[in-house]
């Protein structure tokens, strides 16, 4: 698929820098999360499953209060 020379600057990465990677990824796909609620909750109720799953996954599970 890639040769040798294509994957070089992939080697130059060290560890921490593929973690950072990685975090900024994962911060960026909560951020267009975020803007799909905000646009579900801004176009009228059609149905839409996803949205329902993305915000009941979102909630805080509620446990029993001792």
């Amino acid at each position: 698929m890639f040769d040798a020379k294509q994957m070089e600057w992939f080697n130059q990465l060290s560890a921490e820098d593929l973690a950072i990677l990685g975090a900024g990824f994962t911060t960026l796909g909560d951020f267009f999360a975020f803007l799909a609620l905000v646009r579900a909750k801004q176009e009228p109720a059609k149905g839409n499953n996803f949205v329902a799953l993305v915000r009941a996954k979102q909630e805080p599970t509620k446990g029993k209060k001792k």
